[in-house]
């Protein structure tokens, strides 16, 4: 071969890895992060009538999350989820009372689960609970990336905890959960 014919042969194999790494760079370039809540994870803690461990409540929620994502950038959904972190976990207790609050809880776990994973993982949890009087807990986020469950639409959560006194009445809560979805190509 030619010198001629080397740098020729030279340069479109450069040509070729510029291409190649433009592509990766648009591809790179068409990523959203989108901000996401569930607000409608609604149960009911039952009459906790001993100390100890005891299940809280269950709720199934559906997201459409290919949906969110489609609503910040077309070009991307949910089989383009590249991390999902959870950011934030609260429950609140819509009819307590001075007896009947979050102070009868030692401890506080949420579990999720989905449609498409049904591996259960904890995701917030909180070991010691304040003995005060409160009608919203925080739950520190314990387990922050959960990809694999979120290609999903269906998402079940499990509220377990250790109670620390007894209640008199089935406590209506609704629990709030909030991630960051990041999706591109």
């Amino acid at each position: 071969m030619t010198g001629k014919n080397l740098r020729s042969v030279y340069a479109l194999g450069l040509a070729g890895l510029m291409a190649f790494a433009s592509c990766d760079k648009v591809k790179d370039a068409i990523k959203v992060t989108v901000g996401a809540t569930s607000s409608d994870i609604t149960f009911t803690i039952p009459v906790l009538e001993q100390t100890g461990d005891a299940t809280l409540g269950a709720s199934q929620v559906r997201l459409n999350i290919d949906s969110i994502i489609k609503s910040k950038d077309s070009r991307v959904g949910a089989k383009n989820i590249k991390s999902v972190t959870i950011t934030r976990c609260t429950i609140t207790m819509l009819d307590g009372d001075t007896a009947n609050n979050f102070s009868a809880l030692e401890s506080c776990r949420v579990q999720l689960s989905s449609d498409v994973k049904p591996d259960v993982v904890t995701i917030a949890e909180i070991t010691d609970n304040p003995d005060a009087e409160a009608y919203t807990l925080e739950i520190p986020v314990t387990n922050t990336e959960l990809t694999g469950y979120f290609n999903s639409t269906y998402f079940n959560y499990t509220v377990s905890g250790k109670a620390r006194k007894t209640t008199s009445k089935p406590l209506q809560c609704q629990a709030t959960v909030s991630y960051d979805i990041t999706a591109g190509l």
